[in-house]
């Protein structure tokens, strides 16, 4: 009487569920959130169904990812169809999204969806090789893909294409690839067991002081060209600072849990500031 109800318990488990991952859920969500509330109008039901979309297709990954994993070998065989459940369930909540939002007019939807998918090719090849970690340029890649969710939710919310959404896509793109290179930093530096000599520690900050400051620097002048806000540079400001404050104080001994939650604050308070500092 048991063994059905115990059998069916496994498929609800949150770790075959939903992705363990802190940091990719900020490069979903900034995006899509900063692209709802951008707009001059305020978020509809179509919006809604755009969010409930994004979250089905990115949630889609982790049950494919279990199943690579299952037939690598490097999961249990009893993690199998919890997945394929899961995928089942993902895959078919976004496509009933993606119709209703084709059948509204929003058939740009499709195109920003499809560069998503020669990403996730290439992120299960190299599960099934085991090869997917410590890849700054599959994350960036991945991260810039997410950022897409902001053009996409300015169109939808908006009612009608603008090239402000493609804006958006690049601001929210230009603190994705800021935010990865600090992360990576800051991982480098925790596998310390000494202060290295100065030389080596600029070494290791210069990719991430490099991208914050061109993020900066782009910010500063892009409202010359272009009608953004004056003030959006402070958003930007505060990776710098913090990435700056890394160069300063290596994460020697950290655990990269600690990294990636001080990170994902870091990534809120950056997507508040954005939205504030649109409005004014």
């Amino acid at each position: 009487m048991t063994s059905k109800p115990r059998g069916f318990s496994i498929w609800l488990r949150r770790d075959l569920a939903l992705p363990q991952e802190h940091g990719a859920w900020v490069f979903l969500l900034s995006p899509l959130i900063i692209g709802l509330i951008t707009p001059s109008r305020p978020p509809s039901a179509a919006s809604l169904v755009l969010l409930i979309t994004a979250l089905a297709a990115f949630l889609l990954r982790h049950p494919l990812t279990l199943i690579i994993k299952t037939l690598s070998g490097r999961r249990p065989r009893t993690d199998l169809p919890a997945a394929t459940f899961w995928v089942i369930c993902y895959g078919m909540l976004g496509l009933v999204g993606l119709g209703i939002l084709v059948s509204q007019g929003f058939e740009e939807v499709i195109w920003l969806a499809l560069p998503a998918l020669p990403i996730l090719v290439v992120y299960l090849y190299l599960v099934f090789r085991r090869a997917e970690r410590h890849r700054p340029i599959l994350d960036m890649a991945v991260a810039i893909t997410l950022g897409l969710g902001a053009p996409a939710a300015y169109w939808v919310t908006e009612g009608a294409y603008s090239a402000t959404g493609w804006v958006l896509w690049g601001l929210c793109s230009l603190h994705a690839i800021a935010s990865i290179a600090h992360t990576f930093m800051r991982l480098e530096q925790r596998r310390w067991q000494a202060l290295p000599p100065l030389p080596a520690q600029i070494r290791t900050a210069l990719p991430a002081l490099s991208v914050n400051f061109l993020a900066v620097g782009t910010t500063y002048f892009l409202p010359d060209f272009l009608p953004l806000p004056r003030w959006l540079i402070l958003a930007y400001t505060l990776q710098l600072l913090e990435s700056l404050w890394g160069t300063w104080k290596p994460a020697m001994g950290k655990k990269p849990t600690q990294i990636g939650l001080r990170q994902l604050a870091l990534s809120t308070l950056f997507t508040l500031f954005f939205i504030g500092l649109w409005h004014v």
